[in-house]
């Protein structure tokens, strides 16, 4: 059996209709051996542009892998190595998913894996949240081993919460203060429950009436308690939220609104 690695050529046109639902790849990191011929495109995470996968405090979570991987020998099998450091060999998080491949012709397959994220047991520290990188390997009809050496990346988070929003006094006289409120709390993975989240900027949003677009009206800190409090002069009947855009490290999240009359 002979190990090699490639790197991870751009989709072919004959097979984007198949893989309608694939992103397309990174491009790849480096060149591959010449004695490499498998090659592997589209690296999809969970379906999700951005590659994004968030995980709660304490349930485990699936998510997809897959890519289209092709090789003169045939492909016989498929895994997806995720792993979380500046070298896989110091990775100080590793996630593995073996994959099931679809024969589309003699020499190429779509190979998908379903991967286990799981606080109880491989994501035990908040550290571990970010950037994850993605090596898939193939075994080709040969029995020759080859590692994708391109640079794929998966975003696992933290995911977040807001609790519903609170504006009082209601009812409330035209051009009176309102006090909105409304706490965020962020998954723990270390914790296994839900922690405020502190320090973290977010949107007070308001909407005239009942139907159309939400539009900002301040920026607010969360205070130690997770917090979001803000003042505002009452105007006209309406709805209150407030919105969290997300981080590198967490999930972006958009709490209900209050609907406030105003008399």
């Amino acid at each position: 059996m002979r190990r090699r690695a490639t790197a991870v050529t751009a989709t072919a046109a004959a097979f984007s209709a198949v893989l309608a639902v694939a992103a397309l790849a990174v491009p790849a990191a480096g060149a591959g051996q010449e004695d490499s011929g498998t090659e592997f495109w589209n690296i999809d995470v969970n379906h999700d542009r951005d590659y994004t996968v968030g995980v709660d405090a304490t349930r485990k979570r699936l998510f997809s892998v897959s890519a289209t991987v092709s090789d003169p020998s045939g492909v016989e099998s498929v895994t997806y190595e995720l792993w979380h450091g500046e070298e896989r060999a110091t990775a100080d998080g590793v996630l593995v998913g073996p994959s099931r491949c679809l024969k589309l012709n003699e020499f190429t397959s779509y190979c998908e894996a379903l991967v286990t994220a799981d606080p109880n047991v491989n994501l035990r520290s908040n550290a571990l949240a970010g950037v994850w990188t993605i090596t898939p390997v193939a075994t080709d009809g040969a029995g020759n081993v080859t590692r994708g050496n391109g640079s794929y990346l998966a975003r696992i988070k933290r995911t977040t919460y807001m609790s519903q929003t609170v504006a009082t006094p209601q009812p409330v006289t035209k051009g009176k203060n309102l006090t909105v409120k409304a706490q965020m709390t962020v998954a723990s993975w270390e914790a296994h429950k839900n922690v405020p989240l502190i320090g973290h900027q977010v949107l007070l949003q308001y909407r005239k009436g009942t139907t159309g677009a939400f539009t900002t009206l301040k920026k607010i800190k969360t205070d130690r308690n997770g917090w979001a409090t803000a003042t505002v002069p009452a105007t006209a009947d309406g709805s209150y939220r407030y919105d969290f855009a997300g981080t590198s490290l967490t999930v972006a999240t958009t709490g209900s609104a209050d609907f406030v009359d105003v008399r």
